[in-house]
């Protein structure tokens, strides 16, 4: 087994690298031994951005609703909006009402198939902050505890090393810089053929951007375009790929995800 100092060097050594995240996710998993781990970038009053998962199963959840909006009712989501410091929040610090919290955990396992799950909160400025999910199959109070104590001590780290990887960049991620590698491969391969057929390349990549959640003005930053440019660019997307709404958008892109 590869030793916990040789797996953090490679997170060291993969900063600003598109493997980042398949770098970190595979150092925390050595030392916390999780079943599902999710990072996402957000930004006041938008829809997160995905960034890396290691979720196998309901998948559907994360990119048909929570994504295009359920986020919204996420107690974590809402908490960490408030935070000026890095935390480890569980769920009995977001949410004090006994009976929400009975619904939320109810929900969340329907939703997932997770039994627990943690949230690391890493602020990288005042308008935005990045989310770290941990989550486990099983319900085992003492490793719950175990791995809440193990990250409050992980956590002046974690938060150095994402504020060094995201703090001065976009949260934008293209097809062919995914580590390609399992999972991420996987996903770099849908991302690359979604709309193939009947897209131009162009149009693919404003796809990918709004697939991510960014609105016309920052694509339009992003691409180096106007923001009137986009705008019909979307129509065009829209219109070849038969949808009408964003969030219909993500469903596509869901189905073709799930059958690739």
């Amino acid at each position: 087994m590869t030793n916990d100092i040789e797996l953090l060097g490679r997170v060291v050594a993969s900063l600003k690298l598109p493997g980042f995240s398949a770098q970190l996710a595979a150092y925390l998993k050595q030392q916390l031994q999780f079943d599902h781990l999710l990072i996402l970038g957000c930004r006041a009053d938008k829809h997160p951005i995905y960034l890396y998962d290691s979720i196998t199963t309901q998948r559907d959840f994360l990119f048909q609703r929570y994504l295009t909006g359920s986020y919204l009712d996420d107690p974590f989501y809402r908490a960490a909006q408030q935070q000026t410091q890095a935390a480890v929040l569980r769920l009995q610090d977001v949410v004090s009402d006994v009976r929400e919290r009975r619904e939320y955990e109810h929900n969340f396992i329907r939703n997932t198939g997770l039994q627990d799950e943690l949230c690391i909160c890493s602020p990288l400025d005042k308008n935005r902050w990045l989310l770290l999910f941990l989550g486990y199959k099983d319900e085992n109070p003492a490793r719950y505890q175990a791995v809440y104590t193990e990250l409050v001590r992980l956590l002046p780290l974690l938060h150095a090393l994402l504020n060094q990887q995201w703090g001065a960049q976009s949260f934008s991620m293209s097809a062919g810089a995914l580590n390609k590698t399992g999972l991420q491969q996987f996903l770099a391969a849908a991302l690359s053929s979604f709309g193939a057929e009947v897209l131009s390349k162009r149009e693919q990549e404003i796809t990918l951007l709004l697939i991510q959640g960014f609105d016309s003005q920052e694509i339009a930053e992003l691409s180096a375009i106007s923001v009137g440019t986009v705008k019909n660019h979307r129509k065009k997307i829209y219109a070849k790929l038969h949808v009408v709404s964003l969030s219909e958008l993500f469903q596509l892109f869901l189905t073709h995800l799930l059958s690739s």
